[in-house]
């Protein structure tokens, strides 16, 4: 179950990657594997810091406490995403870094997308999620998101994805505070 609970976190905390993927896909522009390297080693290692950080939280108040608060948080979280995604206009302004991702666009992507990855990794220390197994999980995914989002590209599929993700991270998230109420870790 922690597994599947950290893999529900990581996917949630990586959707955007698969969203600029896309949208460099849609131009026919191609993320080279340094680059995604890149991205995915700085979301990892963003999302490692706010899990030590949301430790020291953890020592703070108790297990089962913590454990709740959490979960209700992810669920609150969850709720924000998807409450957003209703209110918003179609109006989403894509922003295109060049037409090569070179070092400094890709680091620049990296910490533009790890910014939800600081607030969701203290939630998955106070959870007790494993902070290892995250981190792994959440370069895999990061790498593994961001590659098929550039080569789905302008498919119909990559299009609902880019258009649901605030749904679908929203919903991913609701399920892990659910999943993390009834689960211990």
């Amino acid at each position: 179950m922690s597994f599947l609970l950290a893999l529900i976190f990581s996917l949630s905390s990586n959707l955007d990657n698969f969203v600029i993927g896309l949208t460099y896909g849609v131009k026919n522009e191609r993320i080279p594997l340094v680059s995604n390297a890149i991205i995915a080693f700085i979301t990892a290692l963003v999302t490692f810091m706010s899990m030590l950080g949301g430790q020291l939280v953890t020592q703070l108040i108790p297990h089962q406490v913590s454990n709740e608060l959490g979960s209700v948080i992810f669920i609150l979280m969850g709720t924000w995403f998807i409450c957003a995604d209703m209110l918003k206009k179609q109006q989403q302004k894509e922003e295109k870094q060049s037409t090569v991702l070179n070092f400094k666009g890709a680091v620049m992507l990296g910490l533009l997308l790890s910014i939800n990855n600081i607030g969701v990794g203290i939630l998955g220390s106070i959870t007790h999620l494993s902070i290892y197994l995250v981190v792994a999980l959440t370069f895999i995914t990061g790498m593994m998101l961001t590659y098929a989002g550039n080569n789905i590209g302008d498919s119909v599929i990559g299009k609902m994805v880019g258009k649901y993700n605030d749904l679908i991270s929203g919903g991913l998230l609701i399920l892990l505070g659910i999943l993390s109420l009834f689960f211990s870790f």
